[in-house]
This record gives C-alpha cells, structure tokens and sequence, in this order.
C-alpha cells in the first residue's frame, strides 16, 4: 500500500466529517472510498465510445426551427 496525502479547506473538511459521522465511517475511509469512485468515473469517461466518437454527417439537412414546439407545444417563433 501506498500513503497519499493531500491538503484541503476547512469547508471540505467538514463536508468530509460530516459524511463520515453519518455513515460511521472514519475520514480515512470516505476518502479512499470517494478516490476510487472518482477513478471509475474517470476511466468510464475515457472509454465511453459515445462521448468519445466523432460527429457522423448522413448527408441528411435538418431544420432545427421548430424544435422548440416539438418539445414545450405552444408557439414556434
């Protein structure tokens, strides 16, 4: 195991406290716990292949104007 330190705000900290306090966990936990969601976040992101892909043109023209009355009703100015 690796030790990884870090400094953070006042606020955080007690974001952090109070969490821990509710979930009767230590600060040590919620964070380590906090690290690897953010790390499985992260890396989804990166291999996403939807928000990685690129635009695709079909060659197809739209008209976006009355887009808005399609999704609220209503008048399309």
């Amino acid at each position: 195991m690796k030790i990884v330190q870090t400094v953070v705000s006042k606020k955080l900290h007690e974001k952090i406290l109070k969490i821990a306090k509710k979930e009767g966990k230590t600060i040590k936990e919620i964070v380590r716990e906090a690290l690897e969601e953010w790390i499985i976040w992260k890396m989804g992101m990166e291999e996403d292949t939807f928000l990685n892909s690129k635009p695709v043109d079909f060659g197809v023209e739209t008209d976006s104007g009355k887009l808005e009355f399609l999704l609220y009703g209503g008048d399309c100015k």
